[in-house]
């Protein structure tokens, strides 16, 4: 779910791994469009690492296969315009993808699936899922990962029944649908392993085993049959007195300092929660992410520039913190649906009509 490599596993879970990630660096390396946006920065047997195009942004994806077949892929990126990428989800397959930072869109017209997809949020995808596509707004940084299930592994699981599975997860193991759909409740201990998961350096021989045992942890908790609700983050959690609390003064903080707003990092020490936690519980309490929040807020005061204060819009841009008005521009049709010069054109015919 992190751009376009969002599908290698579909493409890696083969026995010949070192072929497999050859072929994939000719692809980045020889197809215009790949080429475009991804280089090459290493390829090894068993592990493929990308760089994003400095003329497109900053950040790097990478791509490991271990010894039992899982296949992860890491995105850490920025952009600096909307992207837009198109890519075959090639089945059958099984995997999870994580959003740990950033929102997308995400289309799957074969699946029927048109939605955004926003941090936080784990989603399970299974079968020939056809071609996906993704949309990433200007500036929009995002960190998150996909891991691949190789099809023995996913077999094994079969094998040992539904009762020894998460319930919903061991319905679509067991069935021969496609899915491409969002996991209702994750709890907030798999949010903080995909976060290190995200950040852990693969270099060293100590290194591989850390992530390894990463992975293997992070699937162990998607697939638990009695996961804890206490600690569910999702859909259907349940958030206690002082939790409840400790969002709404987060809340509190970005309404007064929206201008410049803290850190997720230190913003999770000043209403004591955890950031995981703190990004799942605010989504599910507001309905918006915290960058979202914070985008609405300067947004709604821009449009209060602009329509009762009789600003420019440029003059209205650096009054919320934007330097680029293009920036602006779209961050301001994302919240309001329209741009904000027309809003300007309405108030100068409403005066000189």
């Amino acid at each position: 779910m992190s751009g376009p490599a969002a599908d290698t596993g579909s493409r890696l879970a083969a026995p010949h791994a070192s072929s497999q990630f050859a072929t994939l660096a000719d692809y980045y390396t020889e197809q215009f469009g790949a080429r475009d946006a991804l280089r090459v920065r290493a390829c090894a047997e068993t592990r493929l690492c990308l760089e994003l195009n400095p003329v497109l942004g900053s950040g790097r994806m990478d791509l490991q296969q271990f010894r039992n077949g899982l296949t992860l892929s890491v995105g850490d990126y920025a952009v600096r315009d909307e992207m837009a990428e198109s890519y075959p989800a090639i089945g059958p397959h099984f995997g999870f993808s994580i959003v740990v930072d950033g929102r997308f869109d995400l289309s799957a017209p074969d699946m029927g699936v048109h939605q955004p997809v926003s941090d936080g949020e784990v989603w399970l995808r299974a079968g020939d899922i056809g071609a996906m596509h993704a949309r990433v707004a200007p500036g929009m940084r995002m960190r998150g990962l996909s891991i691949e299930i190789p099809p023995e592994m996913a077999e094994d699981w079969r094998t040992d029944g539904p009762r020894a599975l998460n319930a919903a997860i061991a319905g679509i193991l067991t069935g021969s649908g496609t899915v491409c759909a969002r996991v209702p409740a994750v709890s907030r201990r798999v949010l903080e392993i995909a976060d290190a998961l995200v950040d852990a350096n693969a270099d060293t021989a100590c290194g591989r085993l850390h992530t390894e045992s990463l992975a293997l942890d992070l699937l162990a908790r998607l697939l638990a049959p009695d996961a804890d609700p206490a600690e569910v983050a999702g859909l259907g959690g349940r958030v206690g007195g002082r939790r409840i609390a400790a969002l709404d003064e987060a809340m509190d903080i970005l309404r007064s300092e929206w201008l410049d707003p803290p850190t997720i990092a230190r913003l999770s020490r000043r209403v004591g929660l955890n950031e995981c936690y703190l990004k799942a519980g605010f989504r599910d309490r507001f309905g918006t992410t915290i960058a979202g929040c914070v985008r609405a807020l300067r947004m709604a005061e821009a449009r209060r520039l602009i329509e009762r204060d009789g600003q420019s819009v440029q003059q209205a841009a650096v009054a919320v913190g934007f330097s680029n008005p293009s920036h602006f521009a779209a961050a301001f049709r994302r919240v309001h649906g329209c741009a904000p010069s027309r809003l300007g054109a309405k108030r100068t015919g409403w005066r000189t009509g």
